[in-house]
């Protein structure tokens, strides 16, 4: 019986015909029939297992050695092929492929049952590192100013057809008191209501692209024009709180927070009489607590955020009261409060001031939002094959007269701690 395994050198076929040959007819038999399909060192594995009966073990000891050589020779083999492939080159692995058995059937058949075929090939054969990298091609800037007044406070839409805000602040005077019997009121009581108007604020910036930057690398000026929608919008954060509108000077500016605010005057409180202060050991706590009270003097009362530098909240974050307490107290999200006002910690606002304001009392008024528009119009863009971006808002801050004194600005936090502070 003529026995072929597939793996097997010419050589070592010939070494396991000549023992197989040596056997009965019987163990030829079961041997064929265990290594049936099986091939290299799976067949030889077989064998060796079938030779371990106690009937064969002495009988054919001559074979099991003759095995047992074979089976050193395969996996010496095997070893020195998987070395080869290892080693191989692109196109001697590509080679090898197309003149396998088994991409010639699967050519006959049309590549229907098999159409993947493995190539192998040493990463040595690859020159450069451009096709190994794992590329990451999100632009990276650096870390911005976080939004912290766009989103804090009392926002409306200017309509279409409409490019300005109007608002009506009242005054009325009372004479309401006594009267004898059979007299009437002798002084009137007046009122004034008096129209007031403010223009949206215009802001802009451009981005010049070239046709190959967008035509190349896309993802980069789409990052570009991101950027300048984000720096867009923290410009108009910052002028949201510090914004120099004004009705004599810059009437197209945005009318800032602070602009708006009423200053803050230890002297209207009486926490200073004008000479000596009358808070014993007076901290940060005290002076926003009197801040708080100059609304109120005013009749103001809902004030809600306080508006800090983060080294001025830094310096007086651990300030205590006299129990022992902070004064700034921070919630289970890490934001802060005190004396029930929210802290939004921005560098936007100057070191060494602050505000104390009710949010709704503050109007921010969008006419357009943010848009960006590309054009080949500006200057020699047409013929220099570029484009510009240019981005558009509109918006404007209103605090309505009256509402004024709901915002309170300390310009100078050290000075108006010691201004308080009883001697």
């Amino acid at each position: 019986m003529k026995i072929e395994i597939k793996g097997f050198t010419p050589e070592q076929t010939s070494d396991f015909q000549k023992a197989f040959d040596s056997l009965s007819d019987e163990m030829q038999n079961a041997v064929a029939d265990k290594i049936k399909g099986l091939a290299g060192k799976e067949a030889l594995e077989e064998v060796k297992g079938l030779l371990k009966t106690d009937d064969g073990k002495d009988k054919f000891s001559e074979l099991q050695k003759s095995i047992d050589d074979l089976v050193l020779d395969v996996k010496k083999f095997e070893g020195m092929k998987k070395k080869e492939e290892k080693e191989m080159t692109l196109d001697q692995s590509v080679k090898e492929m197309i003149s396998s058995d088994e991409f010639k059937n699967a050519k006959k058949d049309g590549f229907r049952s098999k159409s993947n075929f493995e190539i192998k090939a040493d990463t040595s054969d690859i020159t450069g590192t451009v096709n190994m990298t794992r590329q990451n091609l999100s632009v990276n800037f650096g870390p911005e100013r976080a939004i912290s007044f766009l989103t804090q406070v009392n926002t409306g839409t200017v309509g279409q057809d409409k490019n300005r805000i109007l608002w009506v602040e009242g005054a009325y005077t009372s004479n309401v008191g006594y009267v004898g019997e059979g007299t009437g009121q002798a002084t009137a009581d007046a009122g004034t209501a008096t129209e007031k108007t403010r223009a949206m604020a215009k802001i802009s910036a451009k981005l010049p692209l070239t046709a190959e930057l967008l035509e190349d690398a896309d993802y980069i000026a789409s990052a570009f024009r991101m950027k300048m929608q984000e720096r867009a919008l923290q410009f108009t954060d910052l002028e949201v709180y510090a914004g120099d509108g004004s009705d004599g000077v810059n009437p197209n500016h945005i009318y800032g927070i602070v602009g708006h605010a009423t200053a803050y005057s230890a002297t209207t409180t009486g926490a200073n009489d004008g000479v000596n202060g009358t808070i014993a050991n007076a901290n940060i706590g005290d002076l926003v607590d009197d801040a708080i009270l100059q609304a109120e003097l005013s009749e103001q009362r809902g004030l809600d955020t306080l508006a800090i530098h983060p080294k001025t909240f830094q310096k007086f974050k651990y300030a205590k009261a006299t129990d022992g307490q902070y004064l700034f107290v921070k919630d289970v999200n890490g934001n802060y409060t005190i004396s029930g006002l929210r802290v939004i910690k921005s560098t936007a606002v100057t070191a060494n001031t602050l505000t104390v304001y009710d949010s709704m009392k503050v109007q921010l008024w969008w006419k357009r939002n943010v848009e960006v528009k590309f054009s080949q119009m500006n200057g020699t863009d047409f013929v220099d094959n570029a484009y510009t971006a240019v981005l558009f808002l509109r918006a404007q801050v209103l605090v309505e007269g009256p509402d004024k004194t709901a915002l309170i600005h300390v310009a100078d936090v050290d000075a108006s701690i010691t201004a308080i502070t009883a001697p």
